[in-house]
């Protein structure tokens, strides 16, 4: 029997000897692709060779792709085929051969390499491909009635948009016999039974689809095919389903070996589950993903918290995914041996996102169950948006996964109305534009057409000479700006830097040969356009006249000399922390810049002090910073560093740092590492689970910080009348002064609490020899309450206290009850789980003692009064 690492290999083998360029797998970040969240295809990285966009290297190539696709998660695990990760076997041809050779190639390997037997296969081609259909039957031999006509729906491929490249498509099915079908008389390929099922897809490029619906034929056809591994493993092994083929097989046993859980009856879909996300998770982060609450990271987080839903159906309640991790490493390593390098991150990723995640589950699970049960009493099929929502905010449960667990019990989610309740929560949106933000992009489409481009020349000049183009004020095309008009100049060339790649654009003027000016207040790009943004403050300018362009050089050497910092920050990382770091964003401003990257824990203060020294190392030994111009994959095979989700040309600039830093970058740069002058770090932060932010200074930044730190000093030496020597020691009396004042103040707040607490308990009501007591508290603390509940519980044996208090702009609700009170059926868990809602927040805990947090103190009142009301019921 072949085996998955066996397919591999026939596959790269069988196409090496037919002269295919053997291309390794691209990331799962589509770097050319901004409509993709993630490669779904093999051919996504061949798009620019089919369109003509890149000079060929070669004709021919195969590949082994790595791909993500959700579009049917909720399938995952329910049936035996459906997968979010998955490799894609594929041969491609730009212009070299065509249908016979394409169909000669898939005939040879499917017989003669895997040797499915003749008799068995089956063809579909497109209704109207006479040619496939000779070449089938007259060339390979395929009998008539074998050969399946299907529409433009099931056999057609493309355009990926309204117009563009496109062709038929002929498949390849395997009949797997009739204990798969549907014993109908008329079962063939097209069928949506199981018994003939495709496994490789050639597409024939061979159109061009026009505005008119017209397909012309292409000057150079082309060929695209695509063949899942995962699904020829299930026929080759004769396995019921993708998860029974021996590289995934291997990994459910690992997951019922470590969980106690046989892989049988119901058990089947939570281990499929486990496995199958666990891979996708692995290989998402490896190539740089991770979970946050935005696009890709969103997605992975969708994945991570719908297989932890399942590790908790069978009795797991503990972090488990991180731990498939090294398996599919051991299984899959040798192959992408990229998930070997960022193992160690992937787990501790993966295992703090489930630690996150499992402490707001259990809640959240029971506050949908309650939800869903109110449902079923008041007949209603339908949660509300509303609820949905508070269970995405408050307990994190993504709206798919809440709508999931909704269809098991038949019923539905409101989305319309979560989403009103996300949009409101949402701060979404493009930076705000000065004068400019609402200006429809489709405008400056209409511009590239007419001008193609603004010829930037700010990496040599820092001034020059431009014609004007356009003029817009208030989102309309004008032909003159006066004189207090705020506005928008395009021009034909210019050294003023457009916002991109995370450094902010140039300012300064434009102006006229009889002195008129415009203050440029900021610049952007849209695509190739540079858009200058700013106000007439005094004259007017209209379009085509010449003008004299001028940047602020000040601010932009600034913001190059803090741009050249990132790069020597992102190698230093490397050094100090290992080679998994990988930039994930980037803000570089005159004052500071702030630097993204991938790492799983804090940075220590020496790992901060060595990438400090590192850094400032670099800098002191003046090395030439260097730029050329390169083509793409020459950088990328001369080790250059790149952004995965970055678009890059075919040539790019290479800026290079000595031995010390290849990256590739569009931005401006000092012209030596001493100019950036000095460097450090003021802040280090987490923007989301599996990511580090650094914030740090150099030059303009440097000096303003000691600015304001020497007015701090000598403001503290006037207001001590001391020294600077005598600061640290005076400070240090001043707080052991404090420290004691607060301990005699708080005795104080002790003896009268106790008071308090007397009158407290006297406005509580007897309901059944229990003691009902709720009190709302001002600007107490959580651990402050708990102790008031202790005090209460102690003096009245047979109590059940509810206390609020409104903390630092957050809510507080604690529960607690004595042993008396929780033998009679008090379960302050329960309470606090239902009254937790009313402020915007969760919680839970024991029956004796249970609290919540919330983001609504308003309503502290409400929910006091509805607990006090939830307990009473449970006594009575």
């Amino acid at each position: 029997m072949l085996t998955v690492k066996d397919l591999r290999k026939s596959f790269i083998n069988f196409f090496q000897e037919r002269d295919h360029r053997i291309v390794p797998s691209s990331s799962l970040l589509p770097k050319d692709d901004p409509s993709l969240l993630f490669t779904t295809a093999g051919m996504v990285q061949f798009k620019p060779m089919f369109t003509g966009a890149i000079p060929l290297e070669y004709t021919r190539a195969s590949t082994i792709q790595k791909c993500l696709r959700t579009s049917d998660l909720e399938q995952v695990g329910k049936t035996k085929r459906h997968l979010t990760f998955f490799e894609m076997l594929g041969n491609f041809s730009f212009g070299d051969y065509f249908k016979k050779e394409a169909i000669e190639f898939a005939w040879d390997y499917s017989t003669n390499v895997i040797k499915f037997p003749k008799e068995k296969l089956w063809i579909s081609i497109f209704e109207k491909d006479d040619e496939a259909f000779d070449l089938w039957n007259k060339r390979i031999g395929i009998p008539d009635n074998k050969i399946i006509r299907l529409g433009k729906k099931d056999n057609f491929w493309g355009p990926a948009g309204e117009t563009g490249a496109c062709g038929p498509c002929s498949e390849l099915y395997l009949d797997r016999g009739e204990n798969y079908g549907c014993r109908s008389k008329d079962c063939k390929p097209g069928c949506d039974c199981e018994r003939f099922l495709e496994y490789w897809n050639l597409v024939f490029v061979q159109y061009n689809k026009d505005i008119h619906d017209n397909f012309n034929p292409l000057p150079k056809t082309g060929i695209d095919t695509g063949m899942g591994l995962e699904r020829l493993a299930l026929l080759v092994q004769n396995a019921d389903s993708i998860y029974e083929t021996d590289e995934i097989k291997s990994l459910v046993n690992f997951v019922s070996m470590h969980t106690g859980t046989k892989y049988e009856k119901n058990n089947k879909i939570p281990l499929k589950v486990i496995v199958e996300h666990a891979r996708a998770l692995t290989f998402a982060m490896s190539d740089g993903v991770f979970p946050s609450n935005e696009g890709r990271g969103y997605v992975l987080r969708r994945i991570l918290r719908r297989a932890l839903r399942f590790t908790r159906q069978i009795g797991v309640s503990e972090p488990f995914i991180y731990k498939v991790v090294d398996p599919i490493v051991e299984i899959m390593g040798e192959f992408y041996p990229g998930i070997k390098d960022s193992s160690i991150h992937v787990k501790r990723v993966i295992e703090s996102e489930e630690k996150r995640f499992l402490e707001t589950l259990e809640n959240g699970m029971d506050r949908l169950e309650e939800i869903m049960k109110s449902n079923e009493k008041s007949g209603s099929n339908t949660i509300s948006g509303k609820d949905a929502f508070i269970l995405y905010d408050t307990f994190g449960f993504p709206l798919e996964m809440t709508n999931e667990m909704a269809h098991e019990k038949e019923m539905n989610v409101d989305i319309s109305e979560f989403e009103i309740e996300m949009n409101k929560q949402r701060e979404r949106g493009k930076q705000s534009w000065k004068g400019g933000d609402s200006l429809p992009g489709i405008i400056f489409e209409d511009i590239s057409k007419q001008i193609g481009e603004t010829v930037f020349t700010g990496y040599e000049q820092n001034k020059g000479s431009s014609i004007i183009k356009f003029l817009y004020n208030d989102n309309v095309k004008v032909d003159r700006l006066s004189i207090g008009d705020k506005g928008i100049l395009i021009l034909d060339k210019t050294p003023f830097y457009g916002e991109s790649g995370g450094q902010i654009g140039d300012t300064g003027s434009i102006k006229t040969g009889s002195g008129f000016i415009f203050k440029v207040n900021d610049t952007k790009k849209h695509n190739r356009i540079t858009i200058h943004i700013g106000e007439v403050v005094k004259g007017e300018f209209k379009i085509n006249d010449k003008v004299d362009t001028a940047i602020d050089i000040v601010k932009r050497n600034c913001i190059q000399a803090n741009h050249s910092a990132t790069h020597l920050l992102h190698s230093a990382l490397k050094i100090v922390l290992g080679n998994h770091v990988k930039q994930a964003g980037s803000l570089v401003s005159e004052e500071r810049f702030r630097f993204d990257f991938s790492h799983f824990s804090a940075m220590t203060q020496d790992e901060i002090y060595k990438v400090e020294t590192i850094v400032n190392e670099k800098i002191w030994q003046n090395i030439p910073v260097k730029t050329e111009i390169s083509k793409l994959e020459d950088a990328m095979r001369n080790g250059a560093t790149a952004l995965f989700d970055e678009k890059y040309d075919n040539e790019v600039r290479v800026i290079k740092m000595g031995d010390f830093s290849m990256e590739l970058c569009g931005g401006t740069h000092v012209a030596s590492t001493s100019e950036i002058g000095v460097f450090r770090i003021i802040k280090e932060a987490s923007p989301g689970a599996g990511m580090r932010r650094i914030e740090a200074l150099t030059l303009k930044g440097i000096y303003d910080r000691l600015s304001e730190q020497d007015e701090i000093l000598t403001s503290l030496e006037k207001t001590l009348n001391i020294t600077p020597d005598e600061l640290v020691k005076k400070i240090h009396d001043i707080f052991e002064k404090n420290r004691s004042l607060e301990k005699e103040i708080s005795k104080i707040k002790k003896g009268n609490l106790v008071a308090d607490i007397g009158s407290i308990i006297e406005k509580g009501i007897d309901i059944n020899g229990i003691k009902f007591i709720s009190h709302l508290f001002t600007n107490m603390s959580i651990d402050q309450l708990r102790e008031i509940s202790d005090k209460i519980r102690s003096m009245e044996q047979n109590s059940v206290a509810c206390l609020a208090s409104e903390f630092e702009g957050k809510a507080i609700l604690l529960c607690a009850a004595t042993n008396n009170s929780v033998k009679q059926g008090v379960d302050c868990g329960k309470i606090i789980k239902n009254i937790s809602g009313i402020i915007d927040g969760g919680g839970g805990g024991r029956k004796d003692m249970a609290q919540a947090g919330g983001k609504a103190p308003e309503f502290l009142g409400k929910a006091l009064d509805e607990g006090i009301n939830l307990a009473k019921k449970m006594i009575q």
